[in-house]
């Protein structure tokens, strides 16, 4: 789906399946950012700073996180009237609406980058209960598919709303 979607228009296809992709752009300015760094780390070495080995690798890692990002498959959200799934880096997570609640753009330090987050009933581990603790929500989207953080928490819970008059949903 294009970047140039509104929350509306995919709001327009309830009840789905809608499949909404990163954007390529923002990813490839990642890529493009930790290869500036990256080829500064290497130039650290080559004048004998050892600590260019640092910078060489923790942006060579970015670079390669923005590359897959940015391959076919790779990431995406759908939305469908049961509920969503989250494919990130190939891993693929699925979230029924009725447990899912409370979404909301939020800012996450130190990265202070926009996120949408939500409370998911079916995450009850360590990790969700830290989660809530440090951000207020125990879920998170990693990625805004191209719209404003705001709009797809919005999107997200006025989907959420309309699978409620389904059939079948309990929550």
């Amino acid at each position: 789906m294009a970047s140039k979607t509104s929350a509306a228009d995919v709001l327009a296809r309830f009840p789905g399946p809608v499949t909404l992709h990163p954007s390529l752009k923002k990813w490839g300015l990642m890529f493009a950012g930790c290869a500036v760094f990256a080829i500064t780390g290497e130039a650290m070495i080559r004048n004998g700073a050892l600590t260019g080995w640092f910078v060489l690798i923790f942006f060579g890692l970015g670079m390669l996180v923005g590359a897959v990002a940015m391959l076919p498959g790779a990431a995406a959200l759908t939305l469908d009237a049961t509920g969503f799934e989250v494919t990130s880096f190939y891993r693929r997570s699925r979230t029924r609406w009725q447990d899912a609640t409370g979404f909301i753009a939020a800012r996450i330090l130190p990265a202070r980058l926009r996120s949408v987050l939500f409370n998911d009933a079916g995450h009850t581990g360590t990790l969700s209960m830290i989660n809530a603790a440090f951000a207020g929500r125990n879920g998170a989207l990693p990625d805004t598919y191209g719209l404003r953080a705001e709009d797809l928490a919005q999107l997200m819970a006025q989907w959420r709303e309309r699978a409620a008059g389904t059939v079948g949903f309990v929550g």
